[in-house]
């Protein structure tokens, strides 16, 4: 079985094709930007994806939405993670946890898997952290430089792509790739 994931984040590509192969299910990467509704729901951002791209193409797709929410602000960015990174940068996290203890943060990936009739499952996965008391540069996005997974001293700007992925919470992956195994 083939499946489609649209998305341009090679780090999600390789995840997806780490565990799908294990299920017989081969992961092809589709580059196409889709419009992103705004809501603060990663599952309601990921299945209107999913069912944009599965129309449009005419084929079964797989598209994810993932949001990281911090404890101390009451969970904001949330799914805006993405316009709080391109707005107040990692420096802005954190300025806004200044003094701040409880820096308890997790991220939220939500996976749609729809097909062109207009069906569509999701599944969730959390994988828990913390946000570090200063920006760590290295390689990655923003909130890579200032998320630590739980386990970790390091943030993910200070790990190899494979180190990060075994931080993840994978039982969204598995829970998909087990519902297309009996269905398709």
């Amino acid at each position: 079985m083939k499946i489609y994931y649209v998305t341009s984040n090679e780090l999600k590509v390789k995840l997806a094709r780490k565990i799908f192969e294990d299920y017989g299910i081969e992961v092809i990467q589709k580059n196409f930007e889709i419009p992103e509704i705004q809501s603060l729901d990663c599952k309601e951002v990921a299945e209107f994806s999913a069912l944009y791209a599965s129309s449009t193409f005419g084929i079964p797709v797989l598209k994810n939405d993932s949001g990281l929410s911090i404890d101390a602000l009451g969970g904001f960015p949330g799914a805006l993670a993405k316009y709080a990174e391109d707005t107040i940068k990692a420096e802005g996290y954190i300025k806004l946890l200044r003094g701040v203890k409880n820096r308890k943060a997790h991220w939220t990936e939500v996976l749609s898997f729809a097909t062109p009739d207009g069906e569509v499952v999701s599944f969730e996965s959390l994988s828990y952290g913390k946000i570090s008391t200063k920006v760590v540069e290295g390689r990655g996005y923003d909130y890579d430089k200032i998320y630590i997974p739980d386990g970790d001293t390091r943030t993910f700007s200070q790990m190899s792509e494979e180190e990060q992925i075994n931080t993840f919470d994978t039982s969204a992956y598995i829970k998909l790739a087990e519902y297309l195994k009996t269905k398709f």
